[in-house]
């Protein structure tokens, strides 16, 4: 019975440690030595921040990040929906005899023809 309690006490110790490593909780930041910045100081720096730039700087910052989101957003919508359209065979074939009589026109009139 003693060399069971010992193989499983050896198996829990290493499931433990390896579940230690597996969530990276064996490294640590030490927040008791941190830099510490007085309060005084931050709200000096606070005062001199000039509030309108920082607005206008946020503006153009939110304005440009929403249009990529929705450039994004639309682009995704698109794609969803030519791939929809193009899943019926019928209807890709219907398109790729379009696109082939529009270009034999474009190499025609490339050829002076």
């Amino acid at each position: 019975m003693g060399i069971d309690f010992t193989e499983e006490l050896h198996r829990a110790a290493e499931k433990s440690l390896l579940h230690i490593i597996q969530e990276g909780n064996w490294v640590q930041p030490d927040y008791n030595n941190r830099f510490k910045v007085p309060p005084e100081f931050v709200q000096e720096i606070w005062k001199l921040v000039d509030k309108e730039k920082l607005q206008q700087a946020m503006a153009r910052r939110l304005e440009e990040e929403l249009a990529d989101r929705i450039v994004n957003h639309l682009a995704s919508e698109i794609a969803t929906d030519i791939k929809q359209i193009l899943s019926v065979k019928e209807r890709r074939e219907a398109l790729r005899n379009i696109a082939r009589e529009h270009i034999d026109s474009i190499v025609r009139l490339g050829d002076g023809s």
